[in-house]
């Protein structure tokens, strides 16, 4: 004989990655002629659906020389953040090159956690 057990999971909007709890078999005090078969704890994985996107502001600038630099601004496009993440924003030559045209960039930006869009 079979019976189901459903447990509804929560579709909340927290990018928090793969998350995990279990379900468990119990034999209550009293029901001494049961005994728990070989497996009695199920492990479920919930797969967040939470992506969460960050960018420019801005896909091109344009800029004249000798005004000192071009700010390049980044956001969390969308998501919910629950810890803090770092992501790294640097520069690649093109027709432009570094020395020459433009000093290169390297950093390191932080977005923290409970940050929403």
């Amino acid at each position: 004989q079979l019976q189901t057990l459903t447990v509804q999971i929560i579709d909340d909007s927290i990018a928090e990655g793969m998350e995990s709890f279990s379900v468990e078999l119990g034999v209550r005090s009293g029901d001494t002629e049961v005994a728990l078969g070989e497996i009695s704890t199920a492990t479920v994985m919930i797969v967040d659906n939470d992506g969460i996107a960050i960018g420019f502001t801005q896909a091109r600038q344009r800029e004249s020389e000798g005004t000192g630099g071009v700010p390049a601004t980044v956001q969390m496009v969308s998501g919910r953040l629950e810890t803090t993440i770092t992501v790294r924003m640097y520069t690649v030559d093109g027709v432009a090159t570094t020395s020459d045209d433009y000093r290169a960039v390297d950093m390191n930006m932080t977005f923290s956690s409970l940050m929403t869009t």
